[in-house]
Order: structure tokens, then C-alpha cells, then sequence
């Protein structure tokens, strides 16, 4: 591009005071997103589970909660997702964990289950 005669004048007499900026084309969003998961308690679990999130999928976590009772456990989460893709990779590596028997992805309005 042509550099306007204000602009040369301005460099001549801050060159030194004046960098260069560089913006970047896109900036990441990210959507909140609910997973319930559900299966039997074992040594371990929530840490296989925060470790697939945090470290493997570099998520970010906004909350997690489990409850068991009698070897069964309960867990919701909140995380921050990219894109729907994003969050169906995270679902197809948490049904692998051991002892989680099902994962799904819930309304944060309704709490309902979204298929």
C-alpha cells in the first residue's frame, strides 16, 4: 500500500517510538458445553478424565463435579469447546475410559441430553 504524506512525515520523526503491528486473521472461540458421564468409581478415574481434558485435548475446564455412591458415579462438566467436532472427539475419548459406561452431552438451559 502507498504510504499518506502525514504518515511518512510521523515515521521521520518517531521512527524510533513507532513498531510494527501485526493482527491475526482469526481469534479462537469458544462455546460452554455440558458432558454428563456416568459408570462405576475406581482409584483414578477423575484423574484419567481431567488428563484426557486438560493435557491430551488442551480443554479448558470451567467446572467438574462427581458423586458416588455404592460403586456407581455421577459426573457433570463444563467445558469451553471450538466447535461441535472439537466436542465429539472429547466425547469418543472419554467413552473409552476405563469404567465410564456412558457420555453425553447435556442442554445447559433444559439439562436435558442433546443427541
Amino acid at each position: 500500500r502507498g504510504v499518506a504524506k502525514g504518515v511518512r512525515r510521523t515515521m521521520s520523526k518517531f521512527g524510533a517510538r513507532i513498531i510494527k503491528a501485526k493482527w491475526t486473521g482469526q481469534h479462537e472461540i469458544s462455546f460452554l458445553a455440558g458432558i454428563k458421564i456416568l459408570g462405576h468409581d475406581r482409584v483414578g478415574l477423575v484423574n484419567d478424565v481431567t488428563t484426557i481434558l486438560s493435557s491430551d485435548l488442551k480443554v479448558n475446564m470451567r467446572s467438574i463435579t462427581v458423586d458416588a455412591d455404592g460403586g456407581i458415579f455421577e459426573g457433570t462438566i463444563m467445558v469451553y469447546v471450538h466447535d461441535t467436532m472439537h466436542l465429539q472427539q472429547m466425547l469418543k475419548r472419554l467413552r473409552k475410559v476405563e469404567g465410564i459406561s456412558k457420555v453425553v452431552r447435556f442442554d445447559l438451559d433444559s439439562n436435558t441430553p442433546v443427541d
